[in-house]
């Protein structure tokens, strides 16, 4: 199992998060939204990117998984956040504490030892707990050991999408103003390379998302005079 996303990493995250949430709608805490029903969906859909029909040849397609994953994250900590009403700390300890928990999960009488389970039963016990509301971060946390991603990994991904999110709407994309390609590069060529400029430079965790949209935002600026 790999080890969890710092408390600094967690935050970070955990602040975008509720800035997405607040930007799709001010009153979120509030509006009931089925978080853990979109868990399940993309559960199911993780499960068909690995493969698991036994009549045909499949092929395991893992950055497509690993997308599912990261989007199932961003639904997580959604629903962590309207349990402890936004209060960010809070959702931090419980993450950090739960996710060093009990390797077994309990899912219609039945004992799954999450160590034992191979990655299509993970995808089954992940949506399966989701429908009947309940979580299990020990689970996340092997699948995205199975999925290659560390701590680290997770933040990286889940950052670089959520900020880049952010910076096309606000540049347009929603209005179709915004274009994905400037200078030569689609925006994610950018963005990867001032992640590791970031890194390279030893930015903090906390720091990391206001560093990658104001790279963002001056190389647009600087590319496209916008």
């Amino acid at each position: 199992m790999i080890s969890s996303p710092t408390p600094a990493m967690l935050r970070a995250m955990l602040r975008l998060q509720e800035g997405m949430n607040r930007k799709i709608n001010e009153q979120w805490l509030d509006a009931n939204y089925a978080y853990l029903r979109a868990v399940l969906v993309e559960a199911v859909e993780g499960l068909d990117h690995y493969g698991w029909k036994w009549w045909k040849a499949q092929t395991p397609d893992m950055a497509q998984l690993r997308m599912e994953l990261i989007d199932i994250w961003h639904f997580l900590m959604s629903h962590y956040l309207v349990g402890c009403r936004g209060d960010i700390d809070s959702v931090t300890q419980a993450i950090v504490s739960e996710w060093q928990s009990v390797s077994v999960v309990t899912l219609d009488g039945r004992d799954f030892d999450l160590d034992a389970c191979d990655l299509r039963v993970l995808l089954e016990l992940l949506a399966g707990l989701s429908a009947v509301q309940r979580t299990s971060m020990p689970l996340m946390a092997r699948l995205f050991g199975h999925a290659g991603l560390d701590g680290e990994g997770l933040f990286r991904e889940y950052v670089s999408k959520n900020v880049l999110n952010h910076f096309r709407q606000d540049n347009g994309y929603k209005t179709g103003t915004y274009h994905k390609t400037w200078g030569g590069q689609e925006d994610n060529v950018h963005l990867v390379a001032l992640m590791d400029e970031l890194t390279r430079q030893g930015v903090a965790a906390d720091d990391l998302p206001t560093g990658l949209y104001q790279g963002l935002q001056a190389r647009y600026q600087q590319l496209t005079g916008k």
